[in-house]
C-alpha cells in the first residue's frame, strides 16, 4: 500500500472513530468559545463569491472559509501556510518567493499571476510581474486576518485580470476585535524573531480605528549544499538564506467611510544562484509595496446599496546579484521595476425586484507607471529598459435570481478593456443552486476567466515577434455539499479545467508567445465536523489530472501532483484555556523540468495555544514538519537545481500580552 493510501485511510479512521462518539465528544462541559453557531460554522457568510454576502452554501462556488480561529489553532505563520492548509492549494518556495498551485497547475517560473489576491475585496496583484504575495512578502501580519476566503475557479466575471483559476481575499480584523492594545514577541529555529505591536479601538460616536506594526527577522541556514554546485566552495552556499520585513496596517472607520492603508519592505538573500548567477555571493532582492484605499458604503433606500471608492497602490523592486559578462569578467547587476497606480470603483446592490439581488458596477484603474530595467553596476552596461502606462476599466452586472423556494439562479458577466490588450475581454459566469433538501445542496457552475501579459512578457519580445493576447481559461464543475447533523459538512466536487493561449517562452526566438494549453480534470471529497466546545476535525482529498498539451511537451503538467490530501484536528483542553492542533498535508510526486519525478511527502505540524488569557497573556507553541523531512520542490529553467530541498523541524514560541 502506497504512502498515500495510508493517508487516505488514517484520515478515514480519525474521522469515523471521531463521528461515531457523539455522546463522547459532548460529553465534556460545553463551553463556548466561538460566537457563531454549529451551523453557521460549517455554512459560513461569505463576500467574496458575488461582492455581497451569502451563505457558502449559496455562493456559486465550492467556497471554503477559514477563520481566526483556524490561524491560532493550528498556528499558521504566513498567508502561504493558510492556503497550504486548504483542499487543492499547494506551495513551493524557491528561498526567494513562494508560489501557489491551484488544482494540479502551477506553472515552475511564474509569478503567482494567475490567482488573484486581495484584502478586504481589494485587488493587491502589483503591476509589474502581477504577483500576488503570499509569504513573508504579503502585507499583513496574520494577527489583522478575521478570515480567509478562497473561491476556486474562474473569477473574471466578478474581478476581471489575473482571476483565473481562483480567487483568495483575506479580510481584515475591526478595531473592537483588538479593544486595547497587544504587544507580542516571537522567537523560533534558524534566529527567528518578530516583534509586532497592535492598537484597535471603537469608540461610542461610531469611530473605528485598528493599527498594527511589525518586524520580522531570520538568519535562515547557515549552510545550504547544493550539488549542482560542487565545484564552487564545495556546493555549500555560506550564511546566504537571510530575510527580513517591517509591516504597517491601519483601518478608521466612521459612518459610511473607512480609509484603509498599508506598506511592507522585504529584504531577501537568495542561495540558490538562479539565472546564473554566480554561486555564494552576495545576491539579494528588495520588494517594498503600499496601498491607500477610501470606501463610502452606503443604503439609499432599504432596496438599494451604493458603494464609492479611490485608492492608489505603489510598487518597488530590485535585486542585486554577482555574475560574469561575455569576456568571463565578474560584474554586480542590477534589476528593478516600479511602478504606480490608481483609479475607483462605483458599485449598486440593488434588491427592488422580488426574488432578485442584482449588483452592477464600473472599476477603472491608471497604471500611472510601469518602468523596469536591467543593468551592469561596474562596469556599466545597460540591456533593456521599459516604461509603460495605460487604462483599464471593467463593467460589470450579476443577478442573484430565487427561481422557487429551493432554486437559486446565479449569472452575471463582465466587460474588459485592459491597455496590454488589443481586444476586449468578455467573461461570464452561470451558476444554477440546487436544495435537494433542506440539508443537500448541488451547484453546477461555468465560467471564463483571462490574463493579459505582463511587462516582462509583453516588453521584453524582439520588434518583430507577434503581438500577445490574452490567456484565458473555461471552467466547468459541479458541487454536492450535504449538512447531515448539527456542525457537519460533507462535499463532493468535479471540476474541469481547459486553460489555453498560456504565455510561454519560445525556445528558439526567446520570445513570448501564445502557445500553452493545459487541461485538468479532477474530483476533490471533503468533511468538516465542529462541535460547542470548539473541537474540529477536517480531512480532505483532491484527485487531479493535469495534461500539458503543448507540442513535444510530456502529457503529465509539470509540477502538478496527482493527489493532495488533508487532515486538520483541533482539541479544546483544560476548559477551553487551551487548543491542541494537528496538521497533516501529503503532496504527491511532482515531475520536474527535465523529466525527473520529486518525492511526494508528508508534512506534519503540531500547535499548542492558549485561547484565554492569563494575567493579560497569551502564548502558543508551534512544531512544523516534525518528522524532520527535508521534502523537496520543483525549479523552473532559471535554476541549475532540478529540485530544492526545504527546511526540516523548526520551532516557534509567541508570547503576547494585552493592556
Amino acid at each position: 500500500m502506497t504512502r498515500f493510501y495510508r493517508s487516505i485511510l488514517c484520515g478515514v479512521l480519525l474521522s469515523n472513530c471521531i463521528f461515531s462518539y457523539p455522546d463522547l465528544a459532548l460529553a465534556e462541559k460545553s463551553n463556548q468559545v466561538i460566537d457563531l453557531s454549529l451551523e453557521e460554522l460549517v455554512n459560513v457568510e461569505v463576500e467574496s463569491a458575488s461582492r455581497f454576502k451569502q451563505k457558502s452554501s449559496e455562493a456559486p462556488s465550492a467556497v471554503e472559509v477559514l477563520t481566526a480561529e483556524n490561524i491560532r489553532n493550528y498556528g499558521w505563520r504566513t498567508l502561504a501556510d493558510a492556503l497550504n492548509s486548504i483542499r487543492g492549494l499547494y506551495i513551493r518556495n524557491d528561498r526567494n518567493y513562494t508560489y501557489l498551485g491551484n488544482r494540479g497547475f502551477s506553472r515552475p517560473g511564474d509569478y503567482n499571476a494567475r490567482v488573484l489576491i486581495m484584502i478586504d475585496g481589494r485587488r493587491m496583484n502589483e503591476t509589474i510581474f502581477d504577483t500576488g504575495f503570499i509569504a513573508e512578502e504579503f502585507l499583513l501580519d496574520m494577527n489583522l486576518i478575521d478570515r480567509i476566503e478562497y473561491i476556486p475557479g474562474s473569477g473574471s466575471s466578478v474581478y476581471g485580470a489575473n482571476a483565473l483559476l481562483g480567487v483568495v481575499n483575506v479580510v481584515t480584523k475591526q478595531g473592537r476585535d483588538i479593544d486595547g492594545v497587544r504587544v507580542s514577541g516571537e522567537a523560533g529555529s534558524l534566529d527567528t524573531y518578530r516583534g509586532r505591536i497592535t492598537y484597535g479601538k471603537k469608540w461610542q460616536n461610531g469611530a473605528e480605528l485598528l493599527l498594527n506594526g511589525s518586524h520580522f527577522n531570520s538568519h535562515g541556514n547557515e549552510q545550504l549544499f547544493y550539488p549542482e554546485f560542487s565545484d564552487d566552495n564545495n556546493g555549500i552556499s555560506q550564511d546566504n538564506d537571510q530575510e527580513r520585513n517591517f509591516r504597517t496596517f491601519g483601518k478608521l472607520s466612521y459612518g459610511d467611510f473607512t480609509l484603509r492603508g498599508g506598506y511592507i519592505t522585504r529584504r531577501k538573500e537568495i542561495p540558490t544562484a538562479p539565472f546564473f548567477a554566480l554561486f555564494n555571493q552576495d545576491n539579494f532582492s528588495v520588494d517594498s509595496q503600499g496601498y491607500l484605499d477610501l470606501d463610502y458604503l452606503t443604503q439609499i433606500n432599504a432596496d438599494l446599496g451604493l458603494e464609492i471608492r479611490g485608492f492608489h497602490h505603489w510598487y518597488d523592486y530590485h535585486s542585486i546579484g554577482p555574475y560574469t559578462n561575455l569576456d568571463n569578467t565578474p560584474v554586480q547587476s542590477f534589476e528593478g521595476a516600479d511602478s504606480r497606480w490608481w483609479g475607483g470603483e462605483i458599485k449598486l446592490t440593488g434588491t427592488q425586484f422580488a426574488h432578485h439581488k442584482w449588483i452592477s458596477g464600473v472599476e477603472f484603474q491608471k497604471d500611472q507607471r510601469q518602468h523596469f530595467v536591467n543593468y551592469d553596476i561596474s562596469p556599466p552596461e545597460l540591456y533593456y529598459e521599459t516604461n509603460n502606462n495605460g487604462w483599464r476599466a471593467g463593467f460589470y452586472i450579476q443577478d442573484e435570481y430565487r427561481i422557487t423556494g429551493n432554486l437559486l439562479l446565479n449569472a452575471g458577466a463582465r466587460l474588459d478593456y485592459h491597455h496590454r490588450l488589443k481586444q476586449l475581454q468578455l467573461n461570464p459566469r452561470i451558476g444554477l443552486v440546487w436544495d435537494i433538501t433542506p440539508v443537500i445542496t448541488t451547484k453546477l457552475l461555468y465560467g471564463s476567466a483571462f490574463r493579459a501579459p505582463n511587462v516582462l512578457e509583453q516588453d521584453l519580445n524582439l520588434p518583430d515577434a507577434k503581438p500577445l493576447e490574452e490567456e484565458h481559461v473555461d471552467t466547468y464543475e459541479a458541487v454536492a455539499e450535504w449538512y447531515p447533523v448539527s456542525g457537519l459538512k460533507l462535499l463532493g466536487t468535479v471540476f474541469y479545467n481547459d486553460v489555453h493561449k498560456v504565455l510561454s517562452l519560445d525556445p528558439v526566438t526567446f520570445n513570448t508567445v501564445n502557445a500553452g494549453a493545459y487541461k485538468t480534470l479532477g474530483f476533490e471529497f471533503g468533511a468538516d465536523k465542529h462541535w460547542s466546545n470548539g473541537r474540529q476535525v477536517k480531512l480532505t482529498w483532491t484527485h487531479t489530472s493535469t495534461r500539458d498539451k503543448n507540442p513535444g511537451h510530456a502529457a503529465w503538467a509539470n509540477d502538478s501532483p496527482s493527489n493532495l490530501v488533508k487532515a486538520h484536528y483541533a482539541e479544546p483542553l483544560f476548559g477551553n484555556r487551551l487548543t491542541l492542533g494537528f496538521e497533516e498535508i501529503f503532496v504527491d510526486e511532482r515531475r520536474t523540468v527535465t523529466g525527473n519525478k520529486a518525492p511526494s511527502y508528508h508534512l506534519f505540524n503540531i500547535n499548542m495555544a492558549m485561547t484565554k488569557p492569563l494575567y493579560g497573556l497569551q502564548a502558543s507553541l508551534g512544531i512544523y514538519n516534525v518528522f524532520d523531512q527535508h521534502y523537496k520542490i520543483v525549479t523552473d529553467d532559471n535554476f541549475r537545481q532540478d529540485t530544492l530541498a526545504m527546511d526540516g523541524r523548526t520551532v516557534r514560541f509567541r508570547l503576547e500580552y494585552g493592556f
